[in-house]
């Protein structure tokens, strides 16, 4: 299996570079327009129909004229999915190049504008980006289609990875001030992290600057802006961390990861109104994001279960949970008593068709979970 990782590197655009950047926004435009008014979504129809004005219009190579038909098609069908009126406009300058367009000498890349014609452009990076470099030239990674826009490229690392199918598996539960992670060897993996904290504190200090608006308008939406980006940062900074201890922690126990697959919640979210602030801003996203392509470089599979139930079911006998004190559930039927991201944690376990932690749902042990090795990581 192919797995692959985006990574940026900066560059110093110059004259001839933007040139060709603003030339392939106007090539996107133009697939869009000819492709909205002939309601085309096919790739090769798209391709044939404006083939011949884009040659005249633009001399370029033929695969510039390929990349614009692929973006403009992706555009129209997201423009579609919205239910919005009218055809997109590619406003902001990049383009993606296939690897017939450029060639990756490591600490530069060589663009191919036509026969022939050339534009070399030096890369700018750091030690993270020259372990893949370093791993590119010893053979164990290849490169795919590139982005490049107005002050970076992301180029996609590919890797050939053999997904284990391990005998033990760890589920994981993502919450808003911690990561629960429940495996079937067994264990308890708790990380403590401060991400609801740290979106709690940029929220008061832009309240406070939006007072300022009313006054000093401009300062204020630099403001907003530099603290947006911190928080941001910030955040990003710390789910690296987190899926990074996880993963390790998997990786060393040879485990398969198991996560819920919360796609469409947020559209879900009707509470009141300091609930939904705090719900939308949850990381859980980025965190399955940055869990999932970590897991799987190191050659672990990973797979989604439906949350439906995760917390609310007891996993023994099936019954319906009730809170029991702070965190805790207990199954009126069974007797079952345990926190309630542990209890969701074995659920997706068995949902996965794991092997469950037997200690963890022995009916004669009080505490049920007293006899796991719980292992507490604070980020």
């Amino acid at each position: 299996m192919e797995v692959y990782l985006g990574v940026p590197f900066g560059y110093e655009p110059d004259d001839e570079m933007r040139k060709l950047l603003e030339d392939f926004r106007e090539m996107i435009n133009f697939c869009i327009d000819y492709a909205y008014k002939r309601r085309i979504t096919s790739y090769a129809r798209l391709r044939r129909g404006v083939y011949g004005e884009w040659k005249r219009r633009w001399n370029y190579s033929t695969h510039f004229c390929h990349s614009a038909c692929k973006i403009a098609l992706a555009m129209l069908k997201k423009h579609r999915k919205k239910h919005k009126k009218g055809k997109p406009e590619a406003k902001k300058l990049f383009m993606q190049l296939d690897p017939q367009l450029y060639r990756f000498y490591g600490d530069k890349i060589r663009i191919s504008v036509r026969p022939r014609k050339f534009i070399f452009i030096n890369l700018k990076f750091g030690e993270y980006q020259k372990k893949f470099i370093d791993a590119w030239r010893e053979g164990k990674l290849k490169t795919g289609e590139i982005t490049v826009n107005e002050n970076k490229i992301i180029i996609p690392f590919k890797k050939e990875v053999d997904l284990q199918n391990p005998r033990e598996w760890i589920a994981i539960d993502i919450n808003e001030s911690n990561v629960t992670a429940v495996s079937s060897n067994p264990h308890v993996l708790r990380v403590d992290h401060e991400l609801r904290t740290i979106h709690t504190t940029y929220f008061i200090i832009r309240r406070k600057i939006q007072k300022l608006a009313r006054y000093k308008p401009k300062t204020a939406r630099r403001l907003l802006k530099n603290y947006s980006d911190r928080e941001k940062n910030r955040t990003r900074d710390l789910c690296h961390k987190i899926s990074k201890e996880i993963v390790n922690f998997a990786r060393q126990n040879n485990l398969g990861i198991v996560m819920e697959d919360l796609k469409g919640i947020r559209k879900r979210i009707r509470y009141g109104r300091q609930m939904n602030r705090r719900l939308h801003s949850w990381n859980f996203r980025d965190l399955q994001f940055y869990i999932d392509y970590k897991a799987r470089l190191n050659g672990l599979p990973v797979e989604y279960v439906n949350p439906r139930g995760t917390s609310s079911l007891c996993p023994i006998c099936g019954g319906k949970l009730a809170p029991n004190g702070h965190r805790l559930l207990r199954c009126l039927r069974c007797g079952y008593e345990s926190d309630r991201d542990v209890t969701a944690g074995i659920n997706m376990l068995r949902m996965r068709g794991a092997p469950l932690p037997l200690k963890a749902i022995n009916e004669d042990s009080s505490p049920l979970l007293s006899e796991m090795e719980r292992i507490v990581i604070k980020c």
